[in-house]
């Protein structure tokens, strides 16, 4: 008998763990420094604690790999190719959560709309808006909710500052780290290059 109720307190704290990693909320991302290299750092708010994406190396290749950190895990988004189409096709691992991230077209514009996907689930990351500014306003989508993510001001620094709106409860909070890290990616990098 107390076996039995070890195990089913032990299904029921694995069970909680799992729920509240499902839970988190993101709020707004930011880049931590000013300047040139301001691209290289980005802090993540969310409802349980904070987060980052900074770049694991430097110089010119240094937006090829990037390490991922949520409340409650760690990991990688990196390139799967070199050149100058390796900016299209992503792998990431961010605690236990693998997959991919890549752009629906190909073209000049492919920034502009991405699926990413653990193998499960996959979100749709597009700009809400055609033209020069479509970087500025984003929408994530899944069968299980939205997110709204956009910049916080105006102007040549608006890509530093974001706020998010995330109504996808259902979804990992790994995988919509790496949704999010498209709008990053898009709007303060591959413009930017």
């Amino acid at each position: 008998m107390k076996t039995k109720l070890q195990i089913t307190a032990l299904i029921f704290l694995i069970f909680c763990a799992f729920a509240n990693a499902q839970d988190i909320k993101y709020s707004s991302m930011s880049t931590r420094f000013a300047g040139e290299g301001a691209w290289k750092d980005w802090n993540i708010s969310t409802d349980k604690g904070s987060g980052s994406y900074s770049t694991m190396y430097s110089g010119d290749d240094a937006w090829k790999q990037w390490r991922v950190s949520t409340p409650n895990s760690d990991g990688t988004i990196e390139t799967v190719f070199s050149g100058d189409d390796g900016w299209k096709y992503w792998r990431f691992n961010i605690g236990g959560y693998s997959g991919t991230i890549r752009t629906v077209f190909s073209g000049d514009d492919a920034w502009k709309q991405w699926d990413v996907s653990d193998g499960k689930t996959t979100l749709r990351v597009s700009t809400l808006f055609s033209g020069e500014d479509a970087w500025k306003e984003w929408n994530i989508t899944s069968g299980n909710g939205s997110m709204k993510v956009n910049t916080r001001f105006g102007g040549s620094g608006a890509w530093k500052d974001w706020n998010i709106s995330d109504d996808m409860s259902a979804v990992s909070a790994e995988l919509k780290a790496a949704a999010l890290f498209t709008c990053i990616y898009s709007g303060a990098v591959r413009i930017r290059r």
